[in-house]
């Protein structure tokens, strides 16, 4: 093809091309986060969230489980962040810059979502993201009161209250399918993920 018409049609595409999304931006956002309508379903939030749980390959566990639980992970050091559960004592503790080192990290989950068994993280300076992210087993506590239907509900909640530096929903252990389209855990963050549901706020 000659350059000239090369170019001719080149030119007439870019005329016929829709105009970019700045000449048109979107209206205010809503003022109120909207409700997402789920199915009527009639077990309790804590069986659906169990549920959701399973789905992801996480783990809902009672409090007095979680030992047996972390042996059958082979954990022996962790980082803890929160003291809403207990560890054994054989568990050495590790400070929050040996994350990576640790096998398991312990932390509070802001709220929990039970359709899709989201944990919702905070990040600040006393929780930071690394202990979610780096070891290889990540210990989230949910107050039972922090246990909502949807994500919704969460950034309902959240109103005009100061937000922390980083909000993380994360949905059971990390996965990609970035090579292949193969699914891999625990690439990008923990490979098991145990949830302790607490009475506590």
């Amino acid at each position: 093809m000659r350059r000239e018409v090369f170019l001719a049609r080149l030119r007439e595409a870019l005329d016929a091309a829709p105009p970019l999304a700045g000449a048109h931006p979107p209206g205010p956002p809503p003022a109120a986060v909207p409700r997402v309508a789920w199915p009527a379903d009639p077990r309790s939030l804590e069986e659906r969230f169990a549920a959701a749980l399973d789905g992801v390959r996480a783990r809902l566990v009672a409090a007095d489980e979680l030992p047996a639980a972390l042996r059958a992970l082979e954990v022996r050091t962790a980082v803890v962040t929160t003291d809403l559960v207990a560890l054994p004592d054989e568990i050495e503790r590790l400070p929050a810059d040996r994350a990576r080192a640790a096998d398991a990290g312990v932390t509070a989950a802001r709220a929990a979502c039970a359709t899709t068994g989201t944990l919702v993280l905070e990040s600040s300076p006393e929780q930071p993201r690394l202990a979610s992210l780096l070891p290889r087993v990540h210990v989230a506590a949910v107050p039972r009161a922090a246990l909502v239907e949807t994500a919704g509900d969460v950034l309902r909640a959240l109103g005009g209250a100061p937000l922390p530096s980083a909000l993380t929903l994360a949905t059971g252990p990390s996965r990609s399918a970035d090579i292949d389209g193969e699914v891999v855990y625990g690439v990008h963050g923990p490979l098991a993920v145990l949830v302790v549901l607490v009475d506590a706020q």
